[in-house]
């Protein structure tokens, strides 16, 4: 009777298997790392196009709100400068105003306007300015979002 014996197995067999492992590894953990996120001055300091601006109001009264929805057209653009200077086409009006900004606060303010910054990313930005009056009818309020993309 015959027995097959199988044949030794080779010593770098082994090694070849950790070799593949080891560089599998070095590929994920590579495409894992995080993606370095700009900072909000590198992202909003941008020209950017005008898609929607919702200038909304509140009465004490209880009446509906009164909203005004204005969608951008091709070409208008509010343009963050890195010298302080916001230039802006809309409407058919060109503007330059002077702004500041806070990266610790999301915050954006242009002339009397107090911006709050719900988004900002690469390609997207929304700001929002809530306004309560100051008059005697406490429940008076208005609001302006605009929606601005790259």
């Amino acid at each position: 009777m015959m027995h097959i014996v199988p044949k030794q197995v080779n010593g770098n067999r082994s090694l070849t298997a950790i070799a593949c492992v080891a560089f599998l590894t070095v590929i994920f953990a590579g495409a894992c790392k995080k993606k370095i996120e700009s900072s909000v001055t590198d992202r909003l300091m941008n020209k950017w196009s005008l898609v929607q601006l919702i200038d909304s109001a509140w009465s004490s009264s209880g009446l509906a709100p009164m909203i005004s929805n204005y969608e951008g057209k091709t070409g208008e653009y509010l343009d963050f400068r890195k010298d302080g200077k916001l230039y802006s086409y809309y409407n058919k009006t060109y503007d330059t105003a002077q702004y500041t900004y806070s990266e610790q606060n999301y915050k954006v303010n242009v002339r009397a306007h107090k911006y709050n910054i719900l988004i900002l990313t690469d390609n997207t930005m929304i700001m929002y300015e809530p306004r309560y009056s100051t008059s005697s009818s406490s429940g008076d309020y208005s609001a302006y979002k605009i929606t601005l993309s790259k």
